[in-house]
């Protein structure tokens, strides 16, 4: 993928960068990556700048200070300042008036995140991939009981920003993130399957600005064996904010075919619309 476009500082003191590319307008699609992504990150964002461009857009890919390997040692609520830190430098510094954000994979809860405690409000949220990392990691990740009562364990002594030892995960991960991702009721567990009524209707009490959920058919980072559509239901249920849900037909979980991305960045320019 090749883009053109302005790299900029957006927060001087973390040295975090940001680049735009498209049009040049006052709008503009905030990309968020998951764990270990950076900026190029999905292939779907070249379709979704042109289709992006077609009505007055632009992308701006995000690089915070979790991003590519610095997840482990990272959490969420610095993601949410940061991106406030974004957000401010848009408005101000680059004239944008209507701003939404894009989440991948686990930038769906950096989505949740800012819609729940962010200072700086924007049009909305598009959670693309919103799956559990704690039902992945319960299902793929060796050791999942014993690395999990070890995190528990330093974070029981108030070690919680201790990094964990190298054969627990691939990247340097302190016991504070492996616990936000590993354990229910993590501050990353807000998209499991099995939460009950009541914990969703908590967790997410006071996110509010409109969001879009989007599933993919296909997703292989998907552990649940509940059935995508009846997820989506119970959700968009519970959850007023949820204005737009949808399933990614032959999706996997980068949305890698061009039918599948066709398809998605239609609804990305649906639900843009209806907001703006």
């Amino acid at each position: 993928m090749k883009f053109s476009g302005e790299l900029f500082t957006f927060e001087k003191e973390s040295n975090l960068v940001a680049f735009e590319s498209g049009l040049v307008t006052d709008k503009t699609v905030v990309f968020i990556g998951g764990l270990g992504d950076g900026l190029n990150a999905v292939p779907y964002l070249e379709p979704l700048e042109e289709s992006l461009t077609s009505f007055g857009w632009s992308l701006t890919q995000v690089q915070l200070s979790s991003s590519f390997n610095g997840y482990g040692t990272s959490n969420l609520q610095t993601d949410c300042q940061q991106l406030d830190a974004l957000v401010d430098h848009l408005t101000t510094e680059r004239g944008k008036k209507q701003i939404v954000f894009l989440g991948h994979s686990t930038g769906s809860q950096d989505c949740y995140w800012h819609n729940k405690y962010g200072q700086n409000r924007i049009l909305g949220y598009i959670l693309q991939a919103p799956v559990s990392d704690r039902e992945h990691l319960e299902q793929n990740l060796d050791n999942f009981q014993e690395n999990l009562k070890a995190a528990i364990t330093l974070r029981e002594q108030g070690k919680g920003l201790e990094l964990l030892p190298r054969s627990v995960f691939w990247v340097p991960v302190t016991a504070d993130r492996f616990y936000s991702l590993a354990a229910k009721g993590g501050d990353d567990d807000v998209f499991s399957t099995d939460l009950s009524d009541q914990e969703i209707l908590f967790r997410f009490k006071d996110v509010n600005d409109p969001i879009c959920w989007v599933y993919s058919e296909n997703d292989e980072f998907y552990a649940s064996k509940l059935p995508k559509q009846q997820v989506i239901e119970r959700f968009q249920s519970l959850i007023p904010a949820i204005q737009t849900a949808v399933i990614v037909p032959e999706g996997d979980h980068s949305i890698t075919k061009k039918a599948s991305q066709d398809y998605f960045v239609s609804v990305v320019k649906d639900f843009i619309q209806k907001l703006s």
